[in-house]
């Protein structure tokens, strides 16, 4: 059958995230069939020149004979720690510390402990943890969405940390795009302060390059209008890992750098769905009571796709909508304005089931799925909420002023309309 036909998705040469490898393709079909019918993509609008692509690569994820693989930057990363004095920064997301033991035949591992080793080991100057950069999302979209509910603004807000529900909302429903939330994602956070707050208090001259680990080759294309150089997969640090022979039972425990250290549970949480809801709960509670809510009071467990929750917090009654999958999204789009906010992933269970993650058979995908969150769930933080964290509070202290200010929008926030 002609490769060309249409039972399979297009990939264009110029698309960021994903490639393929055209002597391995089979033409099974099984990459659209997972676009169209689990991702939810409608393909029936693509024109002959112009492939739909959200970038989740849930296609790789799914493809039988490995022919769709994501686009690899780590070479480059490499290059720039070895051949220039630029100063390389990495940080990790949540998510990653849940499968990257599994690339290595090492079930139900969580790395956390040992990935600034790993960092190191490879030759880049500070390691950062994405979750601070959570941390600081949750503190301004809270913010942001408790100014919307007071001053009737654009409600439901929607979450925006997952890019390619972004993109899929431009394309299939611009008309959504005013109702969501302005504050960057973790990265895009974590990266504008590296290249600001860190580099002037840390009194650097030479050149910061910002590179990110993440379960997602969806953020390749977050990051071509950002601060972020480069994002690289869970898949590329295990390469990395390879091509450098690190030696991971040689490896110790050791901390992230500070300044940027690590973040709370909350910002842990962003690393699957369902915890990005029940973060901004957490603060809003703080926000609206100044108290600390108890711990689990906002927990929301993802029993199916779609999830929804009505919380009263003070004289505030919060109506909340959880769902992942742009098919599940679309099914309750007719009931959205009966919500306030809504968090909005793409991929099954968020970020732990990215396609960036370690390609295992597909039919384990699910119980993966399941040992990841479970991995999330159990990691014990010192510091429970945002507004507890330290660094954050510092950060607004020395640097921002308090979430919203004049300087937190103009760094931390962006334009969807554009």
């Amino acid at each position: 059958m002609d490769k060309n036909s249409k039972r399979r998705v297009k990939v264009d040469e110029n698309n960021p995230s994903i490639q393929r490898i055209e002597e391995r393709c089979i033409n099974c079909g099984n990459c659209m069939r997972i676009c169209e019918e689990v991702v939810g993509i409608n393909h029936e609008t693509e024109k002959e020149d112009c492939s739909i692509c959200i970038n989740c690569g849930q296609c790789i994820m799914n493809c039988p004979v490995g022919a769709l693989l994501a686009k690899y930057d780590y070479k480059k990363v490499l290059n720039i720690i070895h051949d220039t004095d630029k100063i390389v920064t990495i940080s990790i997301a949540p998510a990653v510390r849940t499968s990257l033991a599994e690339e290595f035949g090492i079930a139900n591992e969580n790395f956390e402990d040992i990935l600034p080793s790993i960092a190191r080991a490879l030759g880049f100057d500070y390691v950062f943890d994405i979750t601070f950069g959570a941390d600081v999302t949750v503190m301004e979209e809270t913010r942001e969405f408790l100014e919307r509910l007071e001053k009737k603004g654009k409600l439901p807000l929607f979450t925006s940390c997952c890019p390619s529900w972004v993109k899929y909302a431009s394309i299939f429903h611009p008309e959504l795009l005013p109702n969501i939330s302005t504050t960057k994602s973790p990265i895009g956070i974590q990266s504008t302060l590296i290249k600001t707050y860190f580099k002037d208090f840390s009194c650097i001259d030479n050149d910061i390059i910002s590179v990110v680990v993440a379960p997602c080759t969806s953020k390749k294309y977050e990051i071509i209008n950002g601060d972020t150089d480069y994002v690289i997969t869970t898949q590329e640090l295990a390469m990395m890992m390879r091509e450098c022979k690190i030696d991971i039972e040689a490896l110790k425990p050791a901390s992230f750098d500070s300044l940027l250290s690590k973040g709370s549970k909350a910002g842990v949480m962003f690393g699957r769905s369902g915890g990005v809801m029940e973060s901004i709960m957490n603060c809003a509670h703080y926000y609206i009571t100044g108290k600390s809510p108890e711990m689990g009071e906002y927990h929301i467990e993802m029993n199916s796709p779609i999830e929804s929750k009505t919380y009263k917090i003070g004289n505030k009654s919060i109506r909340c909508l959880v769902v992942y999958g742009m098919k599940s999204l679309e099914s309750v789009l007719d009931k959205i304005g009966s919500y306030d906010i809504v968090e909005v992933m793409n991929c099954p269970g968020g970020c732990i089931g990215g396609g960036g993650q370690p390609l295992i058979p597909i039919q384990k995908l699910e119980k993966s799925e399941i040992d990841r969150k479970r991995l999330l769930n159990n990691e014990d933080a010192k510091v429970q909420f945002c507004f507890e964290n330290r660094d954050v509070v510092e950060l607004y202290e020395t640097y921002l002023d308090r979430p919203m200010s004049q300087k937190a929008e103009k760094l931390l926030h962006c334009n969807h309309m554009k």
